[in-house]
């Protein structure tokens, strides 16, 4: 391992992306965590950055501690580890922020220990996991999503079925992020044990039809397969003012508009980044209509893959089995 520090970031993500809930990601381009890793008598862990009183420091129970013992765990290296923190994404807001420090405290890992690539990507991948496993469930989409990056869709977790596409960069994103804080935990609790036939179907149909828009750069058809039946009707109670945020979204000329994750998060596609503008500020003056603040943010997806750094074969079209 070299002396110094090694570093490695990774993206934010937005979850389910409407109807894929625990199956769809997006990574996103512009949001990011940063984990840095070096040599150490003993170990130690630091975080810097958004939200740093409700992030533990405690090597055992921060993340990115949690992922680097699973790594080490998993290859016999035993080099104890100074690891700093720098959070980028705000916290319990639906943007993966428990999961880009895993995922970069994975990545940066994988960079120290070159060696350690003998785990294939699909080992990275679930020792990331056991990070966002202590914080909000077990559940691959935004880990996967921080790690590969583009569009990422999960068939199965076991065994472990995995793809991921670049989008159309003809797709903007508008993302309207509320000053509320809503734990993916808890969020994970309201959800129903049963829906109805007739939601799973328009689901998985919307579903379907939504990952070869994305990929196709069909801005109108990607935002009218949005819908969600599943999670969405359940947590929505919980977010004032996204019924507004969404008619404001459209009426401003987004295409489509959602919950991201959990919440409290809320995104819409549009044409290009100028209708973005319109459509994030729209988003953020609704909720201020219920004396919530909301920043505007403008971006993509962001198609890299930190990956495919060290697993070149990790291109635009990647499949978890190969």
């Amino acid at each position: 391992m070299p002396s110094g520090w090694v570093h490695a970031r990774a993206p934010a993500t937005i979850a389910n992306v409407g109807p894929g809930f625990d199956v769809f990601c997006l990574a996103v381009r512009g949001l990011s965590d940063e984990v840095a890793i070096r040599p150490a008598a003993a170990d130690s862990l630091r975080v810097e950055g958004l939200g740093v009183d409700f992030i533990p420091a405690d090597f055992a129970k921060n993340t990115a501690g949690i992922v680097i013992d699973a790594l080490r765990d998993a290859t016999g290296i035993s080099q104890p580890l100074e690891v700093r923190v720098r959070k980028g994404i705000p916290a319990a807001r639906g943007l993966g922020s428990s999961a880009a420090s895993c995922a970069a405290a994975a990545l940066a890992f994988l960079k120290a220990f070159p060696a350690s690539k003998s785990l294939g990507a699909e080992g990275f991948i679930r020792a990331a996991v056991e990070g966002e496993a202590a914080v909000a469930g077990r559940h691959y989409d935004n880990v996967t999503g921080a790690l590969l990056g583009g569009f990422v869709t999960i068939a199965s977790t076991e065994p472990l079925v995995v793809a991921r596409e670049p989008v159309s960069p003809r797709i903007a994103l508008a993302i309207a992020v509320p000053e509320l804080v809503l734990r993916t935990s808890e969020m994970r609790r309201v959800l129903p044990d049963v829906v109805p036939l007739r939601d799973a179907v328009a689901n998985v149909g919307r579903a379907a039809t939504l990952a070869f828009a994305l990929s196709r750069g069909d801005i109108a058809l990607a935002g009218r397969c949005l819908e969600d039946r599943l999670a969405e009707p359940a947590r929505s109670p919980f977010l004032r003012g996204f019924p507004e945020a969404r008619a404001a979204a459209i009426a401003a000329g987004g295409s489509g508009c959602a919950i991201s994750g959990s919440g409290s998060t809320v995104f819409a596609l549009a044409a290009q980044p100028r209708i973005a503008e319109r459509v994030s500020h729209a988003m953020c003056n609704a909720f201020q209509h219920h004396d919530i603040r909301a920043t505007p943010i403008v971006t993509s997806v962001d198609n890299r893959v930190p990956l495919g750094e060290v697993f070149p074969h990790s291109g635009p079209r990647f499949s978890i089995p190969a």
